[in-house]
């Protein structure tokens, strides 16, 4: 026979071989529980989520293993964020990642991460529109009365920190609101900034609609502003009456993610469950408590929403880096 047939036939051989295995490897994917890296403190709206559609998420995986959540919430979440990004591709890492918040902190660790080389698997939920509140003791009213207040002196914007989207929404939402501010910035939990501004820590805070409406029932917070495209906070003018649609880009994404390379059989397989557990009766029933609209979708789709995300920053990025 001659050589070169000889090494065809090899390779084949080989080929097959390693698609049998790869093969094999998909049909006894997982085999063991895998963790879900949540990089912010217990007890917020991203923990909550994740803890929410951890057990539909295990229900509709194809082999029977715990879905392990992890708080690390170490370095503002760029330690979480990190350690999901260097773990072996083998789908046992996941994570959520808060966009476009990461971004920032992306830019500011300096290529600890990439989130671009990253695999997205799917959103948890609808985007989310920000909004802009007060605390129900402040002697600000409208945001008529804000935007005088604001002639007079900076404004003062309790925030989560650089790596949070609050952040990053409080910085572009100022900017075209045309509202001089100062964040204060430092709190532990993610929406304990929120309660600064109940407190009184600051004049306003901008925040997710999620973490601002039932503060705002509860007659916590005022709200002055949404940055929805037709406003669902009464009384409070929306983007489209302010005439400022791009406050409607400013969104909030809860996105998971697992490490580079992973393989397209186990990607699918991830995908799928984490659809299936997106569309469990009990997580959306639980997630409306939170005002959270489940909604499952695809990782193209989670992946054009990484893109665009990646653009609004690198829009504003000369706001977020000083």
């Amino acid at each position: 026979m001659p050589a070169e047939l000889t090494r065809r036939g090899f390779s084949c051989v080989a080929a097959a071989s390693l698609a049998a295995r790869a093969l094999h490897a998909a049909s006894s994917y997982p085999s063991r529980n895998i963790e879900f890296i949540i990089p912010k403190a217990p007890g917020g709206g991203f923990d909550s989520l994740v803890r929410m559609i951890s057990p539909p998420f295990e229900r509709a995986l194809p082999h029977k293993v715990a879905v392990v959540p992890d708080n690390i919430p170490a370095g503002g979440g760029g330690k979480g964020v990190s350690q999901l990004y260097r773990s072996k591709p083998d789908g046992y890492t996941l994570g959520a990642v808060d966009i476009p918040g990461t971004f920032i902190l992306q830019a500011r660790q300096g290529g600890g991460f990439d989130l671009q080389k990253m695999v997205w698997l799917c959103s948890l939920g609808k985007p989310e529109y920000m909004c802009l509140a007060v605390g129900q003791g402040s002697p600000v009213k409208t945001f008529a009365d804000l935007k005088k207040l604001a002639e007079k002196r900076t404004l003062k914007f309790t925030s989560s920190g650089p790596e949070g989207t609050a952040y990053a929404a409080t910085l572009v939402g100022t900017a075209l609101l045309g509202l001089k501010a100062q964040l204060i910035t430092g709190y532990k939990g993610s929406t304990d900034f929120v309660v600064g501004a109940i407190r009184g820590d600051g004049d306003a805070v901008i925040a997710p609609v999620s973490s601002v409406r039932p503060l705002q029932r509860a007659n916590s917070l005022r709200v002055l502003a949404s940055f929805e495209p037709h406003g669902t906070f009464a009384g409070a003018p929306d983007a489209t009456t302010l005439g400022l649609l791009d406050l409607t880009k400013i969104l909030l994404e809860r996105m998971v993610a697992a490490p580079p390379g992973l393989p397209a059989d186990i990607k699918a397989v991830l995908a799928s469950a984490l659809s299936k557990a997106l569309a469990d009766p009990q997580a959306v029933s639980l997630a409306k408590k939170l005002d959270i609209e489940l909604s499952p979708n695809t990782p193209d789709e989670a992946a054009v929403r990484i893109r665009q995300s990646g653009d609004f920053f690198n829009k504003w990025k000369k706001y977020f880096l000083v």
